[in-house]
């Protein structure tokens, strides 16, 4: 999965961005998967719009959101809740980067096998 960078400085990220694409509860099962997390708040089935922090993680001690900016940037931020500069934060961004999406099926497989995509 491609992240973006949040860096103010040149001392490392202070979050990353992923896509909206990959959807707030993929997101969520991502961080979930990283040995040592522990969820808080899981996304509702149903999300408020108003609702920009959908879900909160802990790892280390230390807690995480994963957030939709209101205005629709169209990326989720990821990063402490603290909004210090931690480097923890690079274990959570490489398991987003080694996140594989499942394969498409259907319809939208055969045309991707056609496009030559995964």
């Amino acid at each position: 999965m491609r992240v973006f960078d949040v860096s103010p400085s040149a001392r490392g990220p202070l979050a990353f961005e992923v896509s909206a694409a990959v959807g707030r509860r993929r997101a969520t099962a991502v961080a979930a998967s990283i040995p040592g997390v522990r969820v808080l708040r899981w996304p509702k089935l149903i999300a408020r719009m108003d609702q920009d922090v959908f879900c909160e993680f802990e790892l280390e001690g230390q807690q995480f959101n994963i957030w939709a900016p209101q205005g629709g940037t169209g990326r989720y931020w990821i990063g402490p809740s603290s909004g210090k500069k931690t480097p923890v934060l690079l274990r959570i961004r490489q398991a987003f980067i080694d996140h594989k999406p499942p394969a498409r099926r259907g319809i939208a497989g055969l045309i991707g096998k056609l496009k030559g995509t995964p």
